[in-house]
C-alpha cells in the first residue's frame, strides 16, 4: 500500500505481499524443476503447491493483522480525535481514510442508499428504513457532495459515515430512525468539516 509507506520508518506493519513473496519465489523456483525432462513432472508441481499455499497462507495472516490495526487505530480516531497530533499510525490511518479513491467508495454507498429511496423503484432485501431516509434525502445528498467532493474532510468524519451506512443499528436501518436518523447525519456532516 503506497498510503503507508510514509510512515514505515514509525512503524512495520504487516504487509501481505511482502510476507508472501518469499513463498512466491520459491514456488517460481520450484516450478523452474519443470524445465529438467529427467524429473518427474510431479516434483516441480508438489513443491510449487506447497509453497504456494504457504505463501499464501502468509499473505492471509498478515492480512488479518494489518486488519487489526486499522480496527484498533480506527477506534482511536473516532474516540480521541486529536491524536492524530501524536501518534504516527493514526496519521497513516488517517491518510487512508480520507484518500479520493476511500471516499469515492463511500459516496457510492451513499448514492446507493438514495437510488433505494426512489419512489419508481420497487423495495428489495434491504432493512433500510426507506421513510425516515426519505425525510432526510436532503442531508444524504448533502454526505454525498461532501464525500465526493475536493473539499479536505477528517479522518474521523469518514469513520463516522462509514458507521451510519454499514452497522446494522445505524438509524438508516434501526426502527428509531425516525427521530435519529437526522441528528447522526448532522454529527456526521459536522464531523467531516476539517
Amino acid at each position: 500500500m503506497a498510503t503507508h509507506a510514509g510512515y514505515a520508518n514509525f512503524t512495520e506493519l504487516p504487509r501481505p505481499g511482502r510476507a508472501a513473496l518469499p513463498f512466491v519465489l520459491l514456488c517460481v523456483a520450484a516450478l523452474s524443476f519443470e524445465l529438467d525432462p529427467n524429473l518427474p513432472w510431479v516434483i516441480g508441481a508438489i513443491a510449487a503447491g506447497s509453497f504456494g499455499g504457504a505463501g499464501a497462507l502468509r499473505a492471509y495472516r498478515a492480512r488479518r493483522e494489518l486488519e487489526a490495526v486499522r480496527r484498533t487505530v480506527d477506534r482511536l480516531i473516532v474516540f480521541e480525535p486529536h491524536s492524530s497530533e501524536t501518534s504516527a499510525l493514526v496519521r497513516w490511518r488517517s491518510l487512508e481514510l480520507t484518500s479520493p479513491s476511500y471516499r469515492k467508495g463511500l459516496r457510492r454507498e451513499t448514492d446507493r442508499v438514495l437510488s433505494m429511496l426512489d419512489r419508481s423503484s420497487l423495495p428489495g432485501a434491504s432493512p433500510l428504513r426507506r421513510l425516515a431516509a426519505r425525510r432526510s434525502e436532503s442531508l444524504l445528498q448533502l454526505l454525498s457532495a461532501k464525500l465526493g467532493g475536493g473539499q479536505p474532510v477528517t479522518a474521523r468524519g469518514v469513520l463516522l459515515a462509514r458507521q451510519l451506512l454499514r452497522e446494522p443499528s445505524s438509524p438508516l436501518f434501526s426502527d428509531e430512525s425516525e427521530h435519529l436518523l437526522p441528528q447522526a447525519l448532522k454529527r456526521v456532516l459536522g464531523a467531516l468539516e476539517t
